[in-house]
């Protein structure tokens, strides 16, 4: 029986990768930095494990190391940028196991948002106007000729401060003073690589993409029902949609240029005119996962058995109108839309929305019938956060 490890056990892609392998017969290990997580308490997980914080390269791949020495792991699942990265980085000194992911320098070139823009303007992909600087600055004296609304995007979406990963977050400026501030507060663009970007304005789009040493083998396509925060951001509700097939080539034209090989989430911005602007590729499971399982397009175990050797390839088309709910998750974007300053026709219409419960085609991410341990841990520890 083949044995896989899944780390980052307490994020839903992991569950949602641990769900799908084990239904599969394969043994999953999983694993996280806290004991408590909810791909642990699944009844697909064989063994659940603690391993060492990324932050501490050296003792998080030594125990890593342990765990693939213990179980005889196969594959090697990482769910998270930073595991995924640390990984990489130390891949020499990594026990003997298969890593699913394309070459360090590819992952990098990719993630790197500047280095992104590059290669989509060579490749006549339309990227929103650019100018990169290397440290905050370098900037403070152009930011008066700049038009306005702009973009403040750092290279990378996690970098390192003082040993330390943080989120680098991505801001927008109304005006120079705005900037400015901007530049002059925020600890990740002090010393580390940022772009000032044309602001795009239009509605998200993206495209699922899983590659096999080169060759695009499955693709999915879904839409943000609803997020938390309203404004933006993870999704809590969302719905399978048929692919654009504008997109999906564009998408292959920029991951085939690389030779990509594993999983990859393209994300554009859509301008007024239809233009689909670059925005960024994840290189990782993504959050909303299970929707692409549930929806027929299985990608953690298309990508095992690519990882494997044996060739396989995904469904041309894949079920529409599936829809996917995280409960927990929607339940925090219903308290934040009560504690503003919503009408209250509309904090009623929100109430109305969030108590449809049982509606035909949406599934929950968490509480599954046949596996509700995940969700009575996640309970658990919605609740001690709550307490303090």
């Amino acid at each position: 029986m083949e044995t896989v490890l899944v780390l980052d056990a307490q994020q839903r892609s992991a569950l949602a990768v641990t769900r799908s392998l084990g239904s599969r017969g394969i043994r999953v290990i999983t694993a996280d930095t806290v004991p408590e997580s909810l791909a642990g308490a699944s009844r697909f997980s064989a063994g659940s494990e603690v391993y060492a914080s990324p932050s501490e390269p050296e003792a998080f791949i030594a125990s890593i190391n342990a765990l693939i020495k213990k179980h005889s792991i196969d594959v090697l699942y990482p769910v998270t940028e930073i595991s995924l990265y640390t990984l990489l980085a130390r891949r020499d000194e990594l026990a003997d196991t298969r890593l699913p992911l394309a070459p360090f320098s590819t992952i990098e070139q990719l993630a790197n948002k500047a280095e992104l823009v590059a290669l989509c303007n060579g490749l006549g992909v339309a990227a929103p106007q650019s100018v990169q600087y290397f440290s905050a600055a370098e900037a403070i004296d152009d930011v008066r000729g700049f038009a306005y609304p702009l973009i403040i995007k750092p290279a990378l979406s996690r970098i390192q401060i003082d040993g330390q990963w943080v989120n680098a977050t991505v801001r927008q400026a109304a005006d120079p003073e705005e900037a400015l501030a901007l530049l002059k507060s925020e600890p990740a663009l002090q010393q580390h690589p940022f772009m000032i970007q044309q602001c795009i304005e239009g509605h998200g789009a993206g495209v699922f993409l899983l590659y096999d040493h080169g060759e695009c083998i499955a693709h999915f396509t879904h839409r943000r029902v609803r997020e938390r925060p309203p404004s933006g951001g993870v999704s809590v509700l969302s719905e399978s949609v048929p692919t654009d097939p504008a997109l999906l080539a564009q998408s292959q034209r920029i991951l085939d240029a690389v030779k990509w090989h594993g999983v990859a989430m393209v994300e554009y911005k859509v301008g007024p005119d239809g233009t689909a602007y670059i925005m960024e590729v994840n290189t990782r499971f993504w959050g909303s996962l299970q929707l692409a399982i549930d929806s027929g397009v299985d990608f953690p175990f298309l990508l095992h058995e690519a990882t494997m050797g044996r060739k396989t390839r995904g469904p041309e088309k894949y079920r529409t109108g599936n829809r996917l709910r995280w409960l927990m998750g929607d339940f925090d974007r219903l308290y934040l839309v009560l504690r503003n300053r919503n009408s209250a026709g509309n904090k009623f219409s929100e109430i109305v929305q969030f108590m449809k419960l049982l509606q035909a085609g949406t599934r929950y991410e968490v509480n599954r019938g046949g596996d509700m341990q995940p969700f009575w841990r996640e309970l658990k520890l919605y609740w001690k956060a709550l307490r303090g």
